[in-house]
């Protein structure tokens, strides 16, 4: 069809089809799903046990060098990112449960609370080290250690796991009430449906409007071609 100007006018039953079709699906957004590589994996298998290590030096060294339970967890979790990559992310959530990390996560919570509350219960502050029931020792040198150690590292680890193992899930929509469904955006099954029936309604009309105008045309010629042989 053409408008009055001379141009291709747009059919309003396209428009629901060209709306559509500037949505990314979920294999367009996030691109190939997972292949193995054994380049990877094998380099992974390799570098792991060292960065690992490497995560506990900075943990356990904090208090005399740079480092501390922050960056040591950040490091360990880095690793579990790691493995992730290289073998799958569901294969790497498989293997390390959901109450390993929780645990963790508590745990560190727990220590910190605990280790933060003893010097209240005695009359002082809030971590106050001095105040910690160890004999023979420097309570503030290894209160602080305990803090960082067996507080703080299992906290950042265990979070910055949990939230990657959360946000994996949604994207990939493979989650129970994942706001992101199998087709990449939302509601996409309500959309479709509702994009179709409005399709079909229109292109109904536009069909019925069209034939309509055929069957005028087609009626004003024969009517014109009786007219000329009577006369």
């Amino acid at each position: 069809m053409s408008d009055a100007s001379g141009g291709e006018a747009s059919d309003p039953a396209d428009e629901p089809a060209r709306a559509s079709a500037g949505r990314l699906d979920a294999e367009t957004r996030q691109g190939p799903p997972y292949t193995e590589s054994q380049v990877i994996m094998s380099t992974v298998k390799v570098v792991a046990p060292f960065a690992f290590t490497y995560g506990l030096f900075v943990t356990f060294h904090g208090g005399g060098s740079p480092g501390g339970g922050f960056q040591g967890g950040a490091i360990a979790a880095a690793v579990v990112f790691m493995i992730a990559f290289a073998f799958g992310i569901e294969s790497t959530r498989q293997w390390l449960a959901n109450t390993v990390v929780v645990a963790l996560a508590v745990g560190g919570t727990l220590v910190f609370a605990g280790l933060g509350l003893v010097p209240v219960a005695r009359g002082g502050a809030f971590l106050q080290y001095d105040l910690l029931p160890i004999p023979f020792l420097d309570p503030v040198k290894y209160g602080m250690e305990a803090v960082e150690i067996v507080g703080i590292a299992p906290i950042v680890s265990g979070v910055l796991v949990g939230l990657f193992f959360v946000l994996a899930r949604g994207f990939n929509g493979e989650g129970s009430g994942s706001p992101i469904g199998e087709r990449g955006y939302l509601d996409s099954e309500g959309d479709e449906e509702s994009t179709d029936g409005e399709a079909g309604e229109t292109g109904g009309a536009g069909g019925a409007d069209e034939t309509g105008e055929v069957d005028r045309d087609g009626g004003s010629a024969g009517r014109s071609a009786t007219d000329g042989g009577s006369r």
